[in-house]
């Protein structure tokens, strides 16, 4: 993920220690933040790093803080390192040119400063952390088992990993949900997204309203970078993750063994549903209360083109949201992220008489309200 320059390892002091008791700070900046493993990523920003200091998901192995001259944030600094004292993480105190470092290190964003900025220009994006860590564990699964309801896990089926890989993922065939007990599990797929910003705020919406898990697929999204990591504030520490090699076979033994398969598809004009142009869609409003009655995924494609056809045709249901101008302006969808955000709403916080019934007759085009199983 960043430049690995063979830069030996300088021996820091631990800051762990109560703020009256003196710090010798390393006084030579390094071309490099050091390595502990090969596989490390360096997290950066408040909400990432403490979120990593409070999960207990990873490995966790070195934590910089910067002591600058204007730094203003001390009381939210000795917060942060008493963190990592209970993680068991040693705090290293920086300061002077490691600014910069830090700066670079804070990647995917451009950082075109010069010798004059200033340290708080400099701290925008790490904001004083960089924290070294073992990457996100993400389970590779080939299908979904079959789950009862109020279930406390996801029973998964694994694809095989290696040894390295099960020393980051675990090899445990079942995992612990993160959403409520008292319906069938959500679990979100995204297939094709490639913003890291988009990414991280479908974390973050996804772990916010209940969304049990998410499934991403490996080859045509975009990686979990410390750029998706800051946009999902937090969430991506929290929610279960799983890599999905083959989205069309996942979906199918997910769908065999008793899944509910929702894609998540542009807004269809009332016109062409009155006319029989697609069976199976429904209106956002018309989605009704499905994970009363079955574990469901819900899709997402790409930003540009959305669902591949190949994904795509294996839905039991698509859904849409209308807007009140459709056609108009040349605007005819929501931008991925923030369609995610309402229709995890719409899953989850199913509306009044909704959580209770449960119309299980076949969905027509819309006329009067309708809903889903």
């Amino acid at each position: 993920m960043f430049p690995r320059e063979e830069v030996p390892a300088r021996p820091f002091e631990s800051s762990q220690a109560s703020e009256s008791t003196p710090r010798r700070r390393p006084t030579t900046v390094p071309l490099s933040i050091p390595y502990t493993k090969s596989s490390s990523e360096f997290l950066y920003g408040t909400s990432a790093v403490t979120a990593a200091l409070q999960a207990h998901r990873r490995k966790l192995y070195k934590l910089y803080v910067y002591e600058g001259a204007n730094r203003e944030e001390l009381r939210r600094d000795d917060a942060v390192r008493k963190m990592a004292q209970s993680a068991g993480v040693e705090a290293v105190g920086v300061h002077g040119d490691w600014i910069r470092l830090m700066d670079k290190l804070s990647a995917g964003r451009p950082h075109n400063y010069d010798e004059e900025e200033d340290e708080e220009a400099l701290m925008k994006y790490t904001q004083g952390y960089i924290l070294e860590a073992s990457p996100l564990p993400k389970l590779p699964v080939i299908g979904l088992d079959r789950v009862v309801y109020g279930s406390e896990h996801l029973p998964l089926i694994l694809h095989q990993q290696s040894r390295e890989e099960e020393e980051i993922n675990g090899i445990s065939n079942m995992l612990p949900r993160s959403g409520p007990r008292d319906r069938f599990p959500l679990i979100v797929m995204l297939d094709g997204i490639l913003d890291p910003g988009n990414l991280g705020a479908i974390f973050r919406s996804a772990y916010f309203f209940g969304v049990d898990a998410i499934a991403i697929s490996q080859r045509n999204s975009a990686p979990i970078s410390p750029v998706v990591l800051k946009a999902s504030a937090g969430a991506a520490e929290n929610i279960p993750l799983m890599s999905v090699g083959n989205p069309t076979s996942f979906v199918d033994n997910a769908r065999q063994n008793g899944w509910k398969m929702l894609a998540a598809v542009a807004p269809m004009p009332v016109s062409s549903r009155a006319a029989g142009a697609s069976e199976n869609y429904l209106a956002m409003a018309d989605v009704g209360a499905p994970l009363r009655q079955a574990p469901c995924l819900l899709v997402f494609g790409s930003e540009g083109d959305g669902l591949r056809w190949m994904v795509r045709k294996k839905a039991d249901h698509e859904v849409g949201i209308e807007g009140s101008r459709l056609g108009q302006g040349g605007v005819d969808s929501l931008n991925v992220s923030v369609a995610a955000a309402l229709l995890c709403q719409a899953l989850l916080q199913p509306r009044g008489g909704d959580r209770d019934q449960l119309p299980t007759q076949p969905v027509q085009p819309r006329i009067a309200s309708q809903k889903l199983f």
